[in-house]
Order: structure tokens, then sequence, then C-alpha cells
């Protein structure tokens, strides 16, 4: 069976209906969907389970509460992540919650780890009305998402890693931004 996975994420006007990236080749197919509103991700995710999806991930914005409520909305039928920070990311993360609520221009990446990737020509940028930026870079694997976190690093305030292979795939993000970002990886509901 193919891989069919989706990763949510929240934006302001996102439409749950529309894919913002769609990665599709012979390891499977990956897309990215915005939510507008929190509430909106437990109905997608009934629906997409109903289409067949056959993995999950939610961006960190949604935490703990939204993330069980996901799993409750997936009935237990596929896996369902979401974005945790190691205590390495702490305090970047805490900076990067301040600023956001504050009202600061921020930019994020997300690197979604997706065998036969090219992360040259998979990649979507949203320019947000602030001035703000949201960067989705597929990589064909964790190797390459340090070398692409490493690179752009220097221009963002966070980064999520998806489809990695937990600790031990977000490790080499982490020491290609040897502190400067705080970076989160995926743990999944069962």
């Amino acid at each position: 069976m193919s891989e069919d996975r989706v990763i949510i994420y929240e934006e302001t006007g996102g439409d749950p209906e529309t894919d913002v990236m769609t990665i599709h080749n012979g390891s499977g197919r990956t897309r990215v969907r915005a939510v507008g509103k929190q509430e909106q991700m437990v109905e997608l995710i009934s629906r997409l389970v109903g289409e067949g999806v056959t993995q999950i991930e939610l961006c960190g914005a949604f935490g703990a509460v939204w993330h069980a409520a996901a799993g409750r909305a997936a009935g237990g039928k596929v896996p369902v992540g979401a974005i945790y920070y190691g205590f390495e990311s702490l305090t970047g993360v805490a900076s990067y919650k301040a600023r956001f609520e504050a009202g600061d221009v921020l930019s994020e990446a997300f690197l979604i780890v997706h065998e036969g990737a090219d992360p040259s020509a998979d990649v979507v940028t949203h320019e947000r009305a602030d001035g703000g930026r949201t960067t989705l870079v597929a990589v064909p694997d964790e190797a390459a998402a340090g070398e692409v976190a490493g690179t752009m690093a220097g221009d963002l305030q966070l980064i999520e890693l998806y489809g990695g292979s937990g600790p031990e795939g977000a490790e080499p993000v982490i020491r290609a931004v040897d502190g400067r970002v705080p970076v989160g990886v995926s743990a999944y509901r069962r």
C-alpha cells in the first residue's frame, strides 16, 4: 500500500479543502493543508480518514489537547502525529510563542521528509500580509533536512520536521541549526 500522508497546520484564512503543497511520486503522496481555525482540523481529519489517508501529522501550534482530539477523530484507523519540542528547543519555542502573541513578524519552515523529494523543486513559500512567511520544503531524507535547515536557519524563528523517524531523524536538523532556531519533531498518538 502506498503512503498517503497529510500534514495540517493553522493559518489565517486557510482552506481545509485545498492542498497547499503536494508531493506525489513512487514513494507515495504527501499533502499539506491549512485550516483557518483549529476546530476545523477535527472535521478535516474525519473526512481524510474516510478518504483513505494512511498517516496524519499536526503542526506544533495545535498542542496536546488538539492532538488528542485529532486521535479521537481518526478513530484509531491511522497514526496521528503532532510536533513537539525537545528540551534544547524550549527557550526558543517559548520566545517564538511570545513574539507571535505580540504580533511580531516571524518566519518558519516546515521540512517534510518524503523519499525522492527534490528540495530545490518541492518548495512552497506563503508570504503573509504581516511580512512573515511559512516555507514548506520537501526533502528526500533527514540528512538533507539537516542541510536545508542549516542553510535556512539564519532567516527563521522556527523549524518543524515532518515525516522523520523521531529523535534520531531530528538530530541532523538540530545539530545543523546549533541552537539558533527551535526544532520540533513529530510524536505519535496510537
